[in-house]
């Protein structure tokens, strides 16, 4: 498993027990307190829908002081539009198209330390606070700009799709501390490992998230697992689900591509991701017998059902 990890772990556990039996007189040093946040999906919808701006999603988001040694006076919470794109080149590229503060909190709408705060979000939302954004596409800096909505480089974009399965967003947030001190960035080990907490909240455009009918096309989803450390997924496991009938697949050393033959009887087939070890390691994608990837996931994928995209289907 993990011996470079846990080698490292115990020499600082064996030098941390020999300073303090050398030297008795050393001072214990005073951490400063700290705030990390919490962010959830909380409705039935974890994506927009393309063409449907009815479509609301909403969210909680909690401040957590672990030693309830601090207070927050005020949350902001961010919001990130991504476009992925094909270049000039022909070459796959992603236009950020900036971060935005969509909601402030403060004074008595600041909830108490790991209560949740609850807003809501919808496309028109969105469109309002990126609505004139304009971007190069050519080389991705400004000088030969187009408006994204306008003049869109992704086809299906309209009056009536304003957002297309291209489209990535993501929630993030700051702090503001009693003291004055703000917290914006935490590290990645609190951002994936930590139980209770995490750095963002990510969603997309998808047409559906559902297979109807998985047996239309019958053939081979390929699963793709990956272990950045290269030791296999610890613990973790991906299960499809067909019919009824479950079975495990994880990853063992760098990654592990799984064939998944799907008969062309199939009325029902799902995907859920569990957990393990050391989860910013882990990621994923799928593959439909059509050759799109549909889902993917990680570092650190979300634990649950997974979220399918099946615009391009």
């Amino acid at each position: 498993m993990k011996t470079i990890k846990y080698l490292v772990m115990t020499l600082i556990g064996v030098f941390a027990l020999t300073v303090s039996c050398t030297d008795d007189k050393v001072l214990v040093p005073v951490w400063e307190t700290g705030i990390n946040g919490e962010g959830t999906i909380t409705g039935t919808a974890t994506d927009f829908k393309r063409g449907d701006g009815s479509i609301v999603l909403d969210f909680d988001l909690k401040w957590i002081s672990v030693d309830s040694k601090e207070t927050v006076t005020k949350m902001e919470v961010f919001i990130t539009f991504t476009e992925d794109y094909v270049d000039n080149d022909g070459n796959p590229a992603v236009a950020d198209h900036g971060t935005k503060l969509l909601q402030t909190f403060e004074g008595g709408a600041v909830p108490a330390n790991r209560a949740p705060v609850a807003f809501s979000l919808s496309q028109a939302d969105v469109y309002a606070l990126y609505n004139g954004t304009t971007y190069d596409y050519k080389d991705g800096v400004d000088g030969n700009a187009i408006d994204v909505f306008g003049s869109p480089i992704n086809t299906g974009r309209d009056a009536t799709n304003i957002f297309v399965a291209e489209d990535k967003f993501k929630l993030t947030w700051q702090f503001t501390a009693s003291d004055g001190r703000v917290f914006r960035a935490w590290s990645p080990s609190v951002c994936t490992e930590f139980p209770g907490s995490n750095c963002e909240v990510a969603f997309g455009v998808v047409c559906a998230e559902e297979i109807t009918d998985p047996g239309a096309n019958g053939g081979v989803y390929e699963l793709n697992l990956v272990d950045s450390f290269g030791d296999g997924w610890d613990g973790a496991f991906l299960t499809v689900t067909e019919d009824g009938v479950s079975t495990d697949y994880t990853a063992t050393g760098t990654g592990t591509l799984h064939i998944v033959n799907v008969a062309p009887t199939a009325v029902s087939l799902t995907f859920t991701y569990t957990a393990g070890s050391f989860e910013s390691e882990h990621s994923f994608t799928i593959k439909s017998p059509k050759g799109n990837i549909i889902a993917s996931g990680g570092p650190a994928p979300t634990v649950g059902p997974v979220k399918l995209n099946l615009c391009n289907e």
